[in-house]
């Protein structure tokens, strides 16, 4: 008689062994893919370089009333190519590249009030383009084209709306710096 004792598998070891050669595969994978070349976007070269070039903002020019856009475009740009180690920033003096960017259009508006006109909801569109020139030449290197981006923000102030657009607008520029194909 087979007794219930010797019956009993170790818990979890049928997972285990089903599990083996789905991670083989995996890692199989991983390896062909890396040794055709392929690499995460983050890893690859912008139109920058391999980010030790300098860079600096040129100029903002905005066709809008607000006069703290400019310094926010500048602030979340800033923040943006240093977390991905696009280049290095300087605000002053010579620098390797000069970034222009042109806002071609900006609106925030209030898209729903209340009884008592608080805004409830605001609808914001931005757009924009950046030109990328050399710094040592002031030949234009690249043009990203026009990058629109619009958002709808619930229940909060106008400047919170305002930099949350701009910050997505921003880290789609920078796919378009890393994206270079």
């Amino acid at each position: 008689m087979w007794s219930r004792d010797k019956a009993k598998k170790p818990r979890g070891s049928g997972r285990r062994a089903r599990l083996l050669p789905i991670f083989g595969l995996c890692l199989a994978l991983t390896l062909f893919c890396a040794g055709c070349g392929y690499t995460l976007a983050s890893d690859s070269p912008s139109v920058l370089g391999v980010g030790t070039k300098t860079l600096k903002i040129k100029g903002v020019d905005y066709p809008t009333l607000q006069p703290w856009l400019p310094n926010s475009i500048r602030s979340i740009l800033r923040d943006e190519v240093g977390a991905r180690y696009l280049a290095q920033w300087v605000d002053s003096g010579p620098a390797d590249f000069e970034i222009q960017i042109n806002v071609t259009s900006f609106t925030n508006r209030t898209w729903i009030s209340s009884e008592v006109d608080t805004t409830q909801l605001f609808a914001a569109t931005m757009t924009l383009e950046a030109l990328l020139y050399s710094g040592t030449d002031n030949k234009e290197i690249w043009r990203s084209g026009a990058i629109s981006y619009s958002e709808y923000e619930a229940q909060i102030d106008e400047k919170t709306a305002s930099a949350s657009i701009i910050r997505q607008i921003i880290r789609r520029l920078c796919d378009k710096m890393r994206n270079t194909f």
